[in-house]
């Protein structure tokens, strides 16, 4: 995992960061609709998988907002690159799967990657001693699907008295609206890493992207 440790001391939110870490719950959350009509529709007239499409296009949007990548570890504030993807999946016995997707630049390979990844874990018995001892990958952001659910908010299992400023995310469910296509996403940031400004600027990047599929075959 590769990053830079961010100078505090001359962060223009440093007095914003320090104010927000006596917090014992310094978490918000954000919910809104992305119009992913192109996007969709792209995917069903050239044969993409929706799923990995969207993954894709928000792997690559974390890459191109800075304060999404920001973390808290221990005492440093770190800056990782590339950000990559883990995602909450459904096995065949109806209960879930945590799967990282590794960055890739080109689709293609994010594709190919991706599907391996789904098999190996969904073919993975799910055991709590996996997860005891182990540091928190930071390199990512948590992300879910929720495809039965149209939500209008939402909020994330964490547990309070651990240290964690990884962004969680959710998409919901596909549903059509007049002649397009939106769907719900879900974003839980830490106040004291980025303000409502920079999840708001990260939403436009993901739409723009959203509206530009042709990216997927490029």
């Amino acid at each position: 995992m590769a990053y830079t440790v961010l100078n505090v001391d001359q962060w223009s939110r440093a007095e914003h960061f320090k104010f927000y870490q006596g917090f014992s719950h310094p978490w918000y959350n954000i919910c809104g609709n992305l119009d992913v009509s192109k996007l969709y529709q792209y995917c069903k007239q050239h044969g993409h998988r929706f799923f990995h499409a969207y993954l894709y296009l928000t792997q690559q949007a974390l890459n191109q907002c800075q304060p999404m990548a920001i973390r808290l570890v221990g005492e440093e504030v770190r800056i990782y690159s590339p950000m990559c993807v883990s995602v909450a999946l459904l096995a065949d016995d109806e209960t879930v799967r945590f799967c990282d997707l590794p960055y890739a630049e080109i689709y293609s390979a994010f594709c190919h990657s991706a599907a391996e990844a789904e098999e190996r874990i969904k073919n993975t018995p799910f055991i709590l001693e996996q997860f005891i001892g182990q540091e928190m990958r930071q390199d990512t952001i948590h992300l879910t699907v929720l495809p039965w659910v149209d939500f209008t908010s939402m909020s994330h299992a964490r547990d309070t008295n651990f240290p964690d400023s990884v962004p969680k995310m959710a998409y919901g469910k596909l549903t059509q609206q007049g002649e397009g296509w939106r769907m719900p996403l879900s974003i839980e940031v830490h106040h004291g890493l980025m303000d409502g400004l920079h999840v708001g600027q990260f939403i436009q990047t993901l739409q723009s992207l959203f509206n530009r599929p042709e990216l997927l075959d490029n």
